[in-house]
């Protein structure tokens, strides 16, 4: 039976993997799918004569045994891509995968793990599909998910009930519940449940759905779930929030947040700060508020230092201004320097110097400010 892939990432961007199982029964064994994602920063283009091409190589070993390997050559393929690998005959438990990804041209490598689970099954002659999740890939840890699962069930039984569990990294469950059996077709019990993610820390979860007969569990499934931290970017706590978009907010509109009064009309203040910078209003996403909260992430996790938050360092800031640099050149052990990392950006042109003067990975700004804010404030309108 198909497994149905759960693309859920292990990183904001790059090169990650996610899984989804099914689970061993009485004399069989299991069996997970690996979904393998490849961002374009990941590999290095090469222009032939069909335009840009890109080469590379995925090896995966489960326990360090079941090897897979698989190469692919894409010419103008769109990103990201996604590669499909599948271990069978697993014994219940938890595993070990590894991912490899090789750029064949350049020959860069890179290398995740990621524990997994082969949940077990008491009923011989029941199956069931993989559990998926919507929306896939990362989610926030605020609103919910829909967990999706189909259960095949043998003739003569009645239809078993569905129970599900989210468990953090240390398998302490977080949240758990019971699913609802939308419809039965054809002896195809299809069951569906929304889970609430408001309060869960980001990181790595495990969801497992199981069909129960009395104590017994006759089908099972889990998949893997990456959590993002939910930003307070809507005023909830005012200053969190304008300490979060303080590098984008203009004077006025931090003044205007101040003086909301209560959480009301806070929101109401910032759903006009993200609908002005909506780059195209007649669409139900906001482009610029989704990027942003990427930024929030990225700059949270490089460059906090012990002590400061990351978005109130100077590349914290200009990151958060100007996004991803064209070009980024570090220098960490010149002769004669202390360490220094130099950010060009194309459109609006603008390059900035960051020194770290005591050498503990704190980098301040050599320029002036006000070339910052020139470059921000160059633009005509808000853009990605």
């Amino acid at each position: 039976m198909t497994l149905t892939a759960i693309l859920a990432t292990l990183a904001l961007t790059g090169f990650s993997f996610s899984w989804s199982s099914l689970p061993a029964g009485s004399g069989t064994t299991g069996s997970v799918e690996v979904t393998v994602l490849i961002s374009e920063e990941d590999l290095l283009a090469v222009s032939s004569d069909g335009g840009f091409t890109v080469f590379y190589e995925i090896t995966a070993t489960i326990n360090g045994e079941g090897f897979l390997r698989l190469s692919n050559r894409i010419t103008d393929g769109s990103f990201p891509i996604s590669e499909l690998l599948i271990f069978n005959s697993l014994e219940s438990g938890s595993h070990t995968v590894a991912v490899a990804l090789k750029d064949l041209e350049s020959g860069a490598a890179i290398r995740q793990e990621e524990e997994i689970f082969i949940d077990t099954s008491n009923g011989s002659l029941w199956s069931s599909g993989g559990v998926r999740i919507t929306p896939d890939g990362l989610v926030r840890a605020n609103g919910y998910v829909t967990l999706s699962w189909n259960v095949y069930i043998p003739e003569t039984e009645e239809v078993p009930s569905g129970a599900y569990a989210l468990l953090d990294r240390t398998t302490d469950v977080v949240r758990e519940g019971w699913l609802t059996a939308d419809n039965s077709v054809e002896g195809v019990v299809y069951y569906s449940v929304d889970v609430a993610l408001n309060g869960l820390e980001k990181g790595r979860y495990r969801f497992t759905v199981a069909a129960l007969q009395g104590a017994d569990v006759v089908a099972s499934s889990s998949t893997s779930l990456g959590v993002l931290e939910a930003w307070d970017i809507w005023g909830d706590d005012s200053d969190e929030t304008m300490s979060l978009i303080r590098p984008i907010a203009t004077g006025h509109e931090l003044r205007e947040l101040e003086r909301a009064g209560g959480i009301g009309d806070r929101n109401s203040v910032m759903a006009d700060f993200w609908t002005k910078r909506d780059p195209n209003p007649a669409t139900r996403e906001n482009e610029y508020l989704d990027d942003y909260l990427l930024r929030l992430d990225r700059i949270s996790r490089d460059f906090s230092t012990t002590g400061v938050r990351g978005i109130n360092t100077d590349r914290g800031v200009i990151y958060a201004k100007m996004g991803e640099p064209d070009v980024i050149q570090d220098f960490p052990f010149e002769l004669g320097y202390r360490p220094y990392v130099i950010w060009d950006y194309f459109t609006p042109f603008l390059s900035i110097t960051f020194v770290d003067q005591d050498g503990y990975g704190f980098y301040e700004m050599v320029e002036g400010w006000d070339v910052v804010d020139r470059a921000f404030n160059s633009r005509e309108e808000w853009s990605l």
